[in-house]
Formats: C-alpha cells, structure tokens, sequence
C-alpha cells in the first residue's frame, strides 16, 4: 500500500515536471523557429522504442526472479515438513533447485526452525532468504553444521492445563461409594 502511495506522488511529480518543461522551454522552441528550425516538441522521455523495450525486459526478468524465489521457498517449506514429519533432517536439495547457500543451511536448521519456516509464508520465506526480513526464531541463510538427528522432541506442556488437570486429578481420586 506504502508503494502504490509512492509512486502515485512520483507520477504526480512527473507529471508536474512535464507541463513546467513544456513551458519553460516555449521561448526556446520560438526562438528556434526565427533561425528556420521547427516548433515542433521533443519526444518525451522514456517514449523510444528501445527504451520501451529495456522497461519490457526489466519487468520480465523481475518477474522472473520473483517466480524462482517463490519456487526456492515452497522446496524449502516442503524439505521442513518432510524433515518434521521423518524425525530427522533429511538429505538437503541440492543445486540448481536452491542456491548453494541454502542447501549448506537447510542440514544445520532445527526442529524449531523447521516448523517456523512452514508456518511462515512464501513470501516471509523468500524475504528469509533474501535478507530482507528474518523469520523469527529462524537463523539467517549461512553455512551450518550439519545435524544428523534432532533431540526428542520436548512435551508440549508438563501438566495438563485447565480443566484437563481436574479431569485427570478425578479420574485418579478415589470413589466415594
């Protein structure tokens, strides 16, 4: 939302630019037709095929990258689950599926890390391993030791909580008949 604000204001800008150089540069244009030039008006910026191109390509190839980030991180959200599921870290995706930095960190990642990034996004995953935006809890892409199992996984809580406690305290009191 913060973007399109921006960049409405650019275009305002530009457009504001435009309609001042269009005046300013009127007695210049006049003074080009009493030396036998023409009044005609220069092409605006940016209006040049090859430049329209450029801008085409430019798009393509963001477009492009953003579609390969997508891809690396749903293979590394699938490689977390997997692991998860399995017990242990599994043997990481190797080049060209992910880049050679991320098949030397997924081996070093812990249970905890693991199920971070799965509850994360694509997009959370992909700033992840841009640098961009770190995910709680989840150590930045960098070459990790290798963990071959990861210890049992701990209880989610010690005694039941609430209600589930008096149940389970009644279930082994004794009984009053």
């Amino acid at each position: 939302m913060l973007r399109s604000i921006f960049s409405s204001i650019g275009a305002a800008l530009r457009s504001a630019f435009a309609v001042i150089r269009q005046v300013l540069s009127i007695p210049g244009r006049l003074f080009a037709v009493l030396l036998g030039g023409s009044i005609e008006t220069p092409p605006e910026p940016g209006s040049s095929e090859l430049v329209q191109s450029l801008r085409a390509e430019l798009d393509e190839t963001e477009d492009r990258t953003r579609r390969d980030a997508e891809t690396m991180a749903a293979i590394i959200s699938a490689w977390c689950a997997d692991s998860m599921l399995a017990g242990h870290p599994l043997p990481a995706p190797t080049p060209p599926r992910v880049s050679r930095a991320v098949s030397n960190w997924l081996p070093g990642l812990l249970r905890e890390e693991c199920a971070e990034i799965v509850c994360a996004g694509k997009e959370a995953v992909s700033a992840h391993i841009e640098g961009i935006r770190s995910i709680q809890g989840v150590r930045p892409v960098q070459r990790l030791e290798a963990v071959s199992a990861w210890p049992p996984a701990a209880p989610v809580f010690a005694e039941p909580p609430g209600f589930l406690s008096i149940a389970m305290g009644l279930r082994d009191a004794p009984s009053p008949t």
